[in-house]
């Protein structure tokens, strides 16, 4: 280099200022591709945790429907099902109606039945409290991974 013309040096210096853009614009479009594919993972896996969740939600109001249903044929044997009764167990959901199936014994009444579905939904509140201190989910997890 010190034996260089400054023609020389200055051509030599062009050139690797050249080749340098040239790597950084190649790192670039490397670390352009990077972020494009981790979008591409991150928003296939919120799709597949949305969908996943819509067809779960979706399952559940069938079988909760059903579950209504059958729970409402089996009280009835037991207690006259008015709008009243009825409208009891369009407050509970899956879980919740389970529980009052296994409290089926409990239930003589449209009173025993009006107690009944007022202890289950005073849980539910309860634990609503309890899950609202730890939101994070399995979702948010698994997405928190591809970040």
């Amino acid at each position: 280099m010190i034996r260089m013309t400054e023609e020389q040096r200055m051509e030599f210096l062009r050139s690797t200022s050249l080749d340098i853009a040239l790597m950084r614009t190649r790192f670039d479009e490397i670390d352009e591709q990077k972020i494009y594919e981790k979008g591409q993972r991150l928003g296939k896996k919120i799709g597949e945790c949305i969908g996943e969740r819509i067809g779960r939600q979706q399952g559940e109001r069938k079988g909760e429907a059903r579950q209504r249903m059958m729970l409402r044929q089996v009280l009835s044997i037991r207690i006259p099902m008015g709008e009243e009764e009825t409208a009891l167990l369009q407050q509970l959901n899956g879980d919740e109606l389970l529980i009052l199936s296994e409290r089926y014994e409990m239930i003589k009444t449209s009173e025993d039945l009006a107690e009944q579905v007022r202890q289950i939904v005073s849980q539910r509140r309860e634990r609503k409290i309890n899950l609202n201190e730890f939101p994070e989910s399995e979702a948010y997890r698994e997405i928190g991974e591809i970040l």
